[in-house]
């Protein structure tokens, strides 16, 4: 399954040319993630991190920009999970708008235990479920 969500590019992701700064478009993939969870997982992401104590650092980034988006354009963000490992899994987050791919992020995260010095745990039962309804690994 991927999860998707729209998003409309906004005054405040543009440099003085109306064209989105690169570092915004990591702001985007945050956001999408936070999304994917309260949508897609079934968890809010505040309450993933305040009450579960749990939450996904980054650990690794690769970013292919491939078009500019410019204020005004609504993308349309996929978001789907491409590897699951013992403590971390690789998220992918594609931005398109119509059939033009814009941007894509692919994330390895870690599932961190946040109960006190935050630390990698193993993605177990119930969470590795949630997470694996997502796993598409032959996605390119």
């Amino acid at each position: 399954m991927i999860f998707e969500c729209k998003k409309p590019i906004r005054f405040h992701h543009c440099d003085p040319a109306g064209i989105v700064f690169y570092p915004q478009c990591l702001v985007l993939c945050n956001e999408v993630i936070e999304d994917w969870f309260d949508r897609g997982i079934g968890v809010d992401f505040y309450k993933l991190h305040a009450e579960i104590r749990r939450g996904v650092p980054m650990r690794h980034l690769e970013v292919d920009f491939i078009a500019p988006s410019m204020h005004g354009d609504e993308l349309t963000f996929t978001l789907y999970v491409a590897r699951i490992g013992g403590s971390s899994m690789d998220i992918v987050t594609t931005a398109s708008m119509g059939e033009q791919v814009r941007f894509r992020a692919k994330q390895t995260v870690v599932w961190a235990d946040l109960g006190g010095a935050p630390r990698a745990t193993a993605i177990d039962g119930e969470w590795r479920e949630r997470f694996s309804r997502f796993l598409e690994p032959h996605n390119p």
